[in-house]
């Protein structure tokens, strides 16, 4: 006999089928759960589970999304929660400013306030967007904390706002500057919401435009809940004292909260961070001298020097600079490196060389950089800053490569100063061309779980330049 069992897209048991005296028998959820295997109650319990799994989590949970999806979902839950809680206060300081409760205070007035407050916000989400949208992506993670610690800056200029009703002025700035704070805070949060969904979302069985409606009805439910615990706390803050306690707590729990979620988060995708912390612990562990040549004759590079994500994950910090060149993840920073325009590489090039003897150096690499020292009062080492210009030329480890050439020209530099610019590129390169050509890096990462496919690497934005060499 023939019998059929019908699941959801979750993988939940719906309905069977089997046949019986020439007919085909349905089996509903119900009867299936009384057939003797649960208990009415139980199955309730875990017919209501499934159907919560349903309406709030992505379809086909837990295989449509990455193992590290769940871990943050929990953690940002909590941090929307408490958010929702001091967003409350926040609102309840700015009615006060404008002068709800008080007879001498006018509906014009707190309307203009309103409409001053809105027009510098959306201001400043154009502007902010603008200067810092296409990177949002590569330090998705940076920007998705750092977006919660804008927002609680314009919470507490919304709080202290009250406290300047009899000075108009400087009560309009507050509140200004809260409303600039938080369309700050939109851009960050919504930019790199959208990397992290595209990070959760599994690409042969999840769906993107899924995984991103159920967390915005997780934050919707999240948030109410929120709300409503709001409303029955916040009428027995009276005092100052009360108020800022209060807020204090809820922002280091939806900080601390929002740290962990990103700490939980397993990037497979290498941005400038996770490519130093990779390479140097490889360099590290082929050769601790790094610059002696004999690094040149090592066989492939070996898949055990390679860190895993999860590896990485844990040593990679929230907040680093922008195109920090830092040895592994608490390595001293050694300078800086920037993507841009040829312009900026060409001009600290030697009088000497010529744009034909750049291009020469770099044959067939797909970039040419160019480096400049300065000394830092105070600090043995010089401080190195690197420019690089990417060329039109397709090469799914191009950009990796060359930050990991702007990376060991930092290192080389702290061994020694005696070389010419022109030397320590030449050596450097050399070094680099070995690692990911004789040594087969790529391979060696591909096989640790990361992906550097074109468009699957975070180390350059879109907005960057390409350079297309017409004739040599």
């Amino acid at each position: 006999m023939a019998y059929l069992e019908e699941r959801d897209a979750n993988g939940n048991f719906s309905k069977a089928f089997y046949d019986s005296h020439d007919s085909i028998v349905t089996v509903t959820h119900n009867e299936h759960s009384r057939d003797g295997r649960r208990s009415q109650s139980g199955s309730r319990v875990i017919h209501l589970i499934q159907f919560l799994v349903t309406v709030f989590l992505p379809t086909g949970y837990p295989d449509s999304v990455t193992r590290d999806y769940i871990d943050y979902q929990i953690y940002d839950s909590v941090q929307a929660f408490s958010s929702s809680i001091s967003s409350l206060i926040g609102s309840r300081a700015v009615l006060t400013a404008v002068g709800v409760g008080d007879a001498a205070a006018t509906g014009t007035s707190a309307m203009f306030i309103t409409v001053v407050q809105a027009t510098l916000g959306r201001l400043g989400t154009i502007l902010f967007a603008w200067k810092f949208g296409s990177v949002l992506e590569l330090e998705c993670k940076k920007y998705r904390f750092g977006a919660d610690l804008v927002n609680n800056a314009g919470i507490v200029c919304d709080c202290l706002s009250p406290y300047f009703a009899d000075r108009k002025s400087v009560m309009i700035l507050f509140l200004c500057c809260s409303g600039v704070l938080k369309a700050i805070c939109g851009v960050m949060a919504n930019g790199s919401r959208a990397a992290l969904t595209m990070h959760f979302t599994d690409a042969q069985k999840g769906s993107i435009s899924d995984v991103s409606a159920k967390d915005a009805s997780q934050e919707t439910v999240i948030s109410l809940l929120g709300m409503l615990a709001g409303t029955l706390i916040i009428p027995y803050l009276e005092s100052t004292t009360q108020v800022w306690t209060a807020l204090t707590f809820l922002i280091v729990v939806h900080l601390w909260t929002n740290y962990l979620a990103v700490r939980s988060v397993v990037m497979d995708t290498l941005n400038r961070q996770r490519t130093s912390i990779v390479f140097a612990h490889v360099m590290d562990h082929m050769s601790p001298a790094l610059l002696h040549s004999d690094f040149l004759h090592k066989p492939s590079v070996p898949v055990l020097a390679i860190l895993s994500t999860h590896q990485v994950a844990t040593r990679e910090h929230v907040l680093q600079q922008d195109g920090a060149l830092q040895w592994g993840a608490t390595g001293p920073v050694m300078g800086t490196a920037t993507f841009g325009s040829f312009a900026m590489v060409a001009r600290w090039l030697p009088s000497t060389m010529s744009v034909h003897d750049l291009l020469s150096i770099f044959t067939d690499t797909g970039y040419v950089l160019w480096y400049t020292t300065t000394r830092v009062r105070g600090q043995k080492h010089q401080h190195v800053t690197v420019n690089i210009a990417l060329l039109d030329y397709t090469d799914d480890s191009r950009d990796i490569r060359a930050w990991v050439h702007a990376l060991i020209i930092a290192r080389s530099l702290r061994s020694t100063t005696q070389s010419t610019a022109h030397d320590t590129i030449l050596h450097t390169l050399a070094l680099v061309t070995a690692l990911f050509e004789s040594g087969n890096a790529t391979t060696a990462l591909t096989s640790k779980g990361w992906h550097i496919s074109p468009g699957r690497t975070m180390i350059v934005s879109g907005s960057v330049p390409r350079v297309r060499v017409v004739n040599t």
